[in-house]
């Protein structure tokens, strides 16, 4: 499709299951540069609610903001009421991109962005296949599945806002899929279900459901010792990735694939009261969480979560919670650690403090380029910049010396140049192994937080079990360092870089009154956390929801999915 400044006259639709993209009609509309694409994401994300200025600077910048950010955004709003709303005069008041005292607001029309639709198509199956109209609520799945334009949603924009909402919509497109197979078992389409089943699970491989349902689908077929192969391989690959044993769903299904028992004998739906939109990110309080579903004898048990407020034995650690077996099994042993120590970087210091000596000064500022992208710190690229400058100046300063006679002393100008060079040699040498020798974040730590959240946002229970973004409590999963601001003690949240005992203690304060956090913005949002504290600190800050047995104040919060910084 070609992109086009389309025409005006024709209704707006808006995509952002794929490619951010606004059509209208069938053409596309050519939506600026990368930045101002990503700010119509950022709205398209609250349609219809106020968006503040610092919101979205925070989203499409996120640690480098631009100093007159506010400006920008103004600047890239003009730009798309310009080729959204060509119609409108430069001097009235936009009405679909408008300005209020909240922020910018974004009015989109009922079924022309892609993601409500969607939400839209699995709720009106859930209540087709709730009335027994089975065939009507798989075509309706399809429909709406077809919505997503074949890669990840938000595709091309990063950053932590964008990441939350790419796995929020990626989570409710997966419990979709499995509505879709959970129909077809029903309806006894096991064998042309199959090869669907093998690529959903190679595309969404944490969704135990979708391979509870591959293990269903292969027994009755006739095919039982593949869908034990197929358990065996997922064990592997949680015990592998994660350090754990499948949940209770996937077995129970192998338990009832070695008695040889069947499965849907009748028709039945796991999720018959649930609808199963994602949920807002600010639900009304007034909803009540869902009750319990109680499985049918002809499918599998229903998991559920284990109890967080489960104590050791008094011989274990004074204080320590441990997160019960979840397949029921006594739960063993606390480790004597927290997590995996990391051992000093002998080698990482001595190539810091040597370095700066061996080429002369020259290279002082090398250490601190490599420092920079490890860590992601944009002040180690600066003191690089520094010593490569002061490097110049005495380079400079020994060569524009006034020339003297072989036997005589150096001039005042080659002997600065040449203390500066000594002088940049040993204070290089000295930073560096200082900074070496207190390691900060790293792209391992990265990748364990990253799972870590990818597992939290597939099962929050489990999550909290694992002990999760709480390092107050002895584990044995290492999830990088998060910290879980809705369960984790003060004194945990004071040790964050830019905080202080006071904040933390609001911080706990806070969500005991008011209830607990669905997103890191609420910390700023309730004024406990400036901006830039938040920008620094959202990376390592995750929201796992509570429950009502670890509710300190014992309401009920509804469920949402963890949302993340």
């Amino acid at each position: 499709m070609a992109v086009i400044n389309a025409p005006a006259g024709r209704p707006l639709r808006f995509e952002i299951l794929g490619e951010v993209r606004a059509l209208r009609g069938d053409d596309q509309v050519d939506l600026g540069p990368a930045k101002q694409r990503a700010v119509l994401a950022v709205l398209l994300l609250e349609a219809g609610k106020p968006v503040p200025t610092p919101q979205i600077v925070g989203a499409v910048w996120g640690d480098g903001p631009p100093e007159n950010g506010a400006n920008v955004v103004q600047k890239y709003v003009a730009g798309l009421r310009r080729v959204l709303d060509p119609d409108r005069s430069p001097r009235t008041p936009g009405e679909l991109l408008a300005l209020t005292n909240g922020g910018y607001v974004l009015r989109v029309e009922p079924g022309s962005l892609d993601a409500a639709k969607f939400a839209a198509g699995v709720a009106r199956a859930s209540a087709e296949r709730r009335s027994g109209q089975l065939v009507e609520a798989a075509e309706t799945l399809r429909e709406a599945l077809a919505l997503w334009q074949g890669g990840e949603a938000l595709a091309g924009l990063t950053g932590p806002v964008f990441e939350a909402a790419r796995t929020r919509l990626d989570d409710a497109r997966a419990t979709a899929w499995e509505k879709w197979a959970d129909i077809q078992l029903t309806r006894g389409n096991h064998t042309g279900l199959m090869p669907d089943l093998v690529r959903l699970v190679e595309q969404f491989p944490l969704r135990e459901g979708l391979r509870a349902q591959l293990m269903i689908a292969l027994h009755q077929g006739g095919r039982q010792a593949e869908a034990l192969a197929a358990f065996r391989d997922a064990r592997a690959y949680f015990l592998d990735e994660f350090g754990v044993e499948p949940g209770e769903r996937m077995q129970e299904t192998h338990r009832r694939i070695l008695r040889g028992e069947p499965f849907y004998a009748e028709p039945v739906d796991p999720w018959a009261d649930s609808d199963g939109v994602p949920a807002p990110r600010h639900p009304p309080e007034s909803v009540s969480p869902p009750p319990p579903v109680t499985s049918p004898s002809s499918f599998v048990q229903q998991y559920v979560p284990p109890d967080v407020t489960e104590t050791v034995p008094s011989s274990g650690a004074p204080g320590y919670a441990h997160p019960p077996n979840p397949w029921g099994a006594a739960p063993p042993a606390p480790p004597a650690y927290t997590s995996p120590g990391r051992r000093f970087p002998i080698g990482e210091v001595i190539v810091a403090a040597v370095l700066p000596i061996l080429v002369c000064s020259f290279g002082s500022w090398i250490y601190f380029v490599y420092a920079g992208i490890r860590r992601q710190e944009n002040r180690q690229f600066l003191f690089a910049l520094g010593y490569a400058v002061l490097f110049v100046i005495s380079i400079v300063l020994i060569l524009t010396s006034e020339d003297r006679p072989d036997n005589a002393d150096p001039s005042p100008q080659e002997t600065a140049g040449v203390l500066l060079m000594f002088g940049i040699a040993v204070v290089a040498a000295v930073h560096g192994a200082v900074l070496a020798s207190h390691p900060g974040d790293s792209p391992h730590r990265r990748s364990l937080r990253e799972q870590a959240r990818q597992f939290a946002a597939f099962d929050p229970a489990r999550a909290r079990s694992l002990g999760i973004g709480r390092p107050d409590l002895l584990r044995t999963f290492d999830d990088g360092g998060l910290v879980d601001v809705n369960h984790v003690p003060g004194h945990e949240l004071a040790r964050l870089p830019g905080l202080g005992s006071d904040q933390a203690h609001a911080i706990v304060m806070d969500r005991l009154n008011r209830g607990p956090y669905r997103h890191t913005d609420d910390l700023v949002t309730r004024g406990l956390l400036s901006t830039r504290i938040h920008t620094k600190l959202r990376t390592r800050l995750i929201c796992l929801p509570m429950t009502p047995t670890n509710t300190p104040t014992g309401w009920t919060t509804p469920y949402s999915p963890p949302q993340y910084g």
